[in-house]
């Protein structure tokens, strides 16, 4: 039975976006919070590798108490099992002590065959768990699959890699990075919206793994925010007046000024 693992995060729904001024951070309590867009494909495809060779899948987030909510959309979504990693001294992780702390859990689990991740989170935009973490449990890591079979303990996929299209074969387990657009992720209904919340959630924290003190992401994180900030595009709009030729000769006044004139010789580049 393929024991497959789905990691997701809660973040800030984009259009509430609130920052920390003190600490520099994106402020998560009392706001909405979502599953991180890209990870419902992930999700999809878990449910989806599921229903096409049998097994279990379980959500994976770390992050505060009310992650607990993201878990349970999972749930919801079809999700046989979950687990919250949540503690203060995992606070202000960056993605190194992150993938310290996934690498805890899944040595802990041992028995798994498939990790899937979204690409990246909308609250950081880093991208770097799925790396990291196919490193740090010695895994292989397969990005930018179009089409994939499971055969016995044989992984076979075709992805297209840069200018490359490569056949792959591995054996399991390993870690899947997708990117958004994969799928569709499906609807949740109202079934499963009951049967969420009659399932309990598994709980980690610091003690449950035992630790090791540079596991503290509040004060052993390498790296820290300094400063995060909404980035508002503004552009300058103006209006050329005047007859086809007029707008013409303006324009080219404006590329000069800019210096992105090209000239037209007649000549290949």
């Amino acid at each position: 039975m393929l024991k497959i693992f789905v990691l997701i995060k809660q973040v800030p729904s984009l259009h509430n976006l609130q920052i920390d001024k003190r600490t520099g951070t994106l402020i998560r309590e009392g706001v909405e919070n979502i599953i991180n867009p890209d990870d419902l494909y992930g999700l999809e495809l878990g449910l989806s590798l599921k229903e096409q060779y049998g097994g279990e899948i379980t959500a994976i987030t770390m992050g505060p108490p009310q992650a607990e909510f993201a878990l349970r959309e999972c749930l919801a979504m079809g999700v046989d099992k979950s687990l919250l990693i949540t503690d203060d001294q995992f606070a202000y992780s960056d993605t190194l002590q992150t993938t310290l702390v996934l690498k805890e859990t899944f040595d802990k689990i041992k028995d798994y065959d498939i990790i899937i991740t979204g690409s990246q989170t909308s609250d950081s935009s880093t991208g770097q768990i799925p790396f990291q973490l196919s490193e740090a449990l010695d895994i292989p890591l397969i990005t930018d699959i179009f089409t994939m079979e499971i055969e016995n303990n044989l992984f076979k996929c075709h992805r297209n890699f840069g200018h490359e299209s490569q056949n792959i074969s591995v054996d399991l387990p390993i870690l899947i990075r997708v990117r958004r657009h994969f799928n569709e992720p499906r609807h949740i209904s109202l079934s499963g919206i009951k049967k969420a919340f009659e399932k309990e959630i598994e709980f980690n924290d610091f003690n449950t793994f035992n630790c090791p003190e540079y596991l503290d992401g509040c004060n052993k994180s390498p790296t820290n925010v300094v400063r995060t900030e909404k980035i508002v595009l503004k552009r300058k709009n103006e209006i050329i007046e005047g007859n086809i030729n007029e707008k013409v000769q303006k324009l080219l006044e404006i590329m000069q000024e800019h210096g992105i004139e090209k000239i037209w010789t007649g000549e290949s580049f």
